[in-house]
């Protein structure tokens, strides 16, 4: 018997992602490396979306990165996981020539389409494909 994706199946993960003015710091003149994580209990996580570049061996950025904050509210993968899931989403925004962005590119798209639609009046009618936005 072949297994299905229902509802049923799988359940969600609850994750709140957050602006944090907790700052790391690595000896030497740059900024943490990207994906830096710091667990402060089971469910809260300060992440580098935005960092130095071991690649590039320097930071590609202009300002000094501000790590997200992770709050797992409820989920049954592991913290660890889930974090880099986020930092696998920030790297996805095709319409943008920049590697990393500080959020993932679902808040991101999602609150570009918010400051459009607080325009509409109550009386017109959103558009539901997202390319319209675009």
């Amino acid at each position: 018997m072949e297994k299905t994706d229902s509802p049923e199946s799988f359940a969600p993960d609850f994750v709140t992602i957050l602006d944090s003015r907790l700052r790391l710091f690595r000896d030497g003149n740059y900024p943490p490396f990207r994906g830096s994580l710091a667990r402060f209990e089971d469910n809260r996580m300060l992440l580098y979306s935005r960092g130095s570049v071991w690649y590039y061996q320097t930071y590609p950025g202009l300002y000094v990165p501000q790590p997200i904050e992770l709050r797992v509210v409820k989920s049954e993968e592991s913290p660890t996981l889930i974090a880099k899931e986020i930092l696998g989403l920030t790297k996805m925004n095709w319409n943008n020539t920049q590697f990393d962005g500080k959020y993932p590119v679902t808040l991101g798209c999602a609150r570009k389409v918010g400051e459009i639609l607080k325009y509409l009046d109550d009386s017109d009618t959103p558009q539901i494909r997202y390319g319209y936005y675009m």
